[in-house]
């Protein structure tokens, strides 16, 4: 990935040897080496930093289990929707694609955001970018791993 792809408080799959393999952005860098700095959580509770380049970092595909995990209501089969007071957010997420047994990776998610002034629809693949779009509308929506 590149670092400016990210925010602050984006999640990222980091391919280092971490104990645990998901972290949240809390800096970002701009020096030559591109260096990000992480929070993960340990399997003990306890939140620790971590620092690792953009190139050891993977997207994190939207997939149902953690939509479900982040308080969205399956109302068919392939669609997600979180409801507050100010917007409705819908996620139509469909399964992985194997085609002769060949795994042609996650597939794309078709997100629309509903607001009362506002009203997107995107496609869009992982986990960062959905939680940018919701800071982009101005939803405060953490999400859980």
């Amino acid at each position: 990935m590149k670092a400016d792809e990210l925010q602050i408080g984006d999640w990222v799959y980091v391919s280092k040897n971490f104990t645990q393999k998901y972290h949240k952005i809390r800096e970002l860098s701009n020096d030559d080496d591109t260096v990000l700095g992480g929070i993960y959580v340990n399997k003990y509770g306890v939140e620790n930093n971590s620092v690792f380049s953009p190139n050891e970092t993977e997207p994190i595909p939207i997939t149902p289990e953690i939509l479900e995990k982040n308080g969205f209501k399956r109302s068919c089969q392939y669609n997600y929707i979180y409801k507050d007071d100010y917007c409705k957010v819908r996620v139509s997420v469909v399964p992985k694609i194997k085609i002769d047994n060949i795994d042609l990776g996650e597939p794309a998610a078709n997100v629309s955001i509903e607001g009362a002034l506002f009203d997107i629809n995107m496609v869009m693949t992982a986990i960062h970018e959905l939680q940018q779009a919701l800071r982009l509308c101005g939803i405060e929506k953490e999400i859980i791993l």
